[in-house]
């Protein structure tokens, strides 16, 4: 079994190493070992896919999951992470294996017969699901939160409006809160359901069950009101008014 290490901690690729060498389930060979979310999708562009991979979730660059964003990936995603293993429950879902730091010999070898265990078709699912959750052209039905200790999944369905200034995105709730997201309005307006929400110009994306109602503002423009406070006036400009209109009445237009 070929395999591919994602891993910025030296110690942590030593130690994954050496328990794969211990392994009893299948002969294990690393045949690449990556630092960083430039490295990695600069490899799996440019060579034959392993039979397995091994990802931490957070690199020096950024959270591991932008990998899937550039690049498809064409094999089976084994995550490790220092995360309680409740959080993981995302990744249970989807059926998607992970590992807890430190990882132990047992840990690892039940996840490798679990891939061993793969027939064609499974292993094809497995790849797809892995892709899906992550890739930007798929509509999501969750965005996982990243904080500094712990990350989390939050139901797209609760999501007023996306806001972004510094270079920051942050998506808000109707409880008050405010989430930070790593993606950007561009790359959220490629994955959210366009039935529910609208990229009113760069700094909001907008969900219909948040407007409260429309002004008319001048120069053929909209202002839009929500049923909470947003950071700064929400203004849609002149040439997306007709497809917000539409929008509104529930009729989809390509936006200009």
């Amino acid at each position: 079994m070929r395999a591919v290490i994602i891993e910025d901690e030296t110690t942590a690729v030593n130690s994954l190493k050496a328990l794969l060498a211990r392994n009893t389930v299948t002969p294990v060979e690393v045949v690449a070992e990556l630092e960083s979310i430039e490295e990695s999708v600069e490899y799996f562009r440019h060579s034959p896919h392993p039979d397995i991979i091994f990802m931490d979730i957070h690199l020096a660059d950024g959270s591991a999951f932008k990998i899937f964003e550039r690049v498809e990936i064409g094999a089976p995603v084994i995550f490790t992470t220092a995360y309680d293993a409740y959080a993981l429950q995302a990744f249970e879902v989807c059926g998607i294996d992970y590992l807890l730091k430190p990882v132990t010999l047992s840990s690892l070898e039940r996840a490798l017969h679990k891939a061993r265990r793969f027939d064609t078709e499974e292993r094809q699912a497995h790849i797809r699901r892995t892709n899906d959750m992550f890739q930007s052209h798929h509509t999501v039905k969750n965005l996982l939160i990243m904080l500094p200790d712990k990350f989390y999944p939050l139901p797209v369905e609760e999501i007023l409006f996306f806001y972004t200034a510094n270079e920051r995105v942050s998506a808000y709730t109707a409880d008050g809160k405010c989430h930070p997201v790593d993606r950007t309005l561009d790359a959220l307006g490629e994955c959210l359901d366009k039935r529910l929400f609208f990229r009113a110009n760069r700094q909001f994306i907008i969900a219909r069950s948040a407007i409260k109602d429309v002004d008319l503002w001048f120069g053929n423009r909209y202002s839009v009101n929500l049923v909470v406070p947003a950071p700064e006036r929400i203004i849609v400009s002149k040439n997306k008014a007709p497809s917000f209109k539409s929008w509104m009445s529930g009729t989809l237009e390509e936006e200009p």
